[in-house]
């Protein structure tokens, strides 16, 4: 399980910002965590990644890396909360979707052993996979792009006179017409998905016990570790969610993380 989790080493540009006093810069500490990542020292490069992203560095590749250092220190949870945060930044990782799908097979192979179902993650339709392909800013460029496209076209149809090539832009202008259309229902359901279908990862050690209410005594069903769900209403301390078989109960706010 453990060949295919390697460190991403992409640098991320806005590293080069210098750390307040002017120690190092946040490119030193990317540096210095992966360093610590290669020698073994995996808390110590997770401690570098959580302070880059305390500064308010948000990025796939910083995700990825987190959830890398998580897994290696058997923190499946938080390890799968990471990989699925980078993959609502950029949906094209396929390194990370594939660590996140061993991951999760793991977990679900460990809850079989001592006798529970775990279903990890809620099952996609045709599209909610389509959505899954592509970030909220991918969809908003991809439609810009096409119907910015769309326009030139008609604008170069308008002055051409012979009768093929007319014909040709016709036919291009009709295609992406379509693409167009298809972009901005992609993006208006990503505007959608991110508004109002907040998700979250379970991210505590273990099962955690969905309960009939906060502070209720009443447990209606376990969700396991690294299982990602729906979250339905929130507290200062207990959040209602939605597991993948559409029941709802209560746990501690603590116990799962944002995607």
């Amino acid at each position: 399980m453990m060949r295919s989790w390697l460190l991403t080493l992409v640098p991320l540009l806005v590293l080069l910002t210098p750390l307040r006093g002017g120690a190092s810069s946040l490119e030193d500490v990317f540096k210095q965590s992966n360093n610590a990542f290669w020698n073994g020292e995996y808390a110590a490069a997770l401690e570098g990644y959580q302070k880059l992203e305390k500064l308010g560095i948000h990025n796939a590749v910083l995700c990825y890396n987190m959830g890398t250092a998580y897994a290696r220190l058997g923190k499946l949870g938080p390890a799968v909360h990471q990989y699925e945060r980078a993959l609502r930044l950029d949906p094209g990782q396929d390194d990370t979707r594939h660590n996140l799908s061993v991951i999760r097979e793991y977990i679900a192979r460990r809850a079989s052993e001592a006798g529970r179902d775990a279903d990890l993650s809620p099952a996609a339709g045709p599209w909610r996979a389509v959505l899954d392909r592509f970030s909220s800013g991918g969809a908003a460029l991809g439609f810009l792009i096409l119907h910015l496209a769309l326009f030139l076209v008609l604008a170069i149809r308008r002055f051409v006179f012979a009768e093929m090539p007319r014909l040709s832009l016709g036919v291009l202008a009709g295609v992406l017409c379509i693409l167009t259309v298809a972009m901005f229902s992609v993006a208006v359901g990503k505007w959608h998905q991110d508004k109002y279908h907040q998700e979250a990862v379970v991210v505590a050690d273990g099962p955690v016990d969905a309960m009939e209410g906060p502070s209720s005594e009443v447990k209606r069903f376990s969700v396991e570790e690294g299982s990602r769900i729906r979250i339905m209403e929130q507290t200062a301390t207990w959040t209602r969610l939605m597991d993948s078989e559409g029941r709802d109960g209560w746990v501690p706010a603590e116990s799962l993380g944002i995607i």
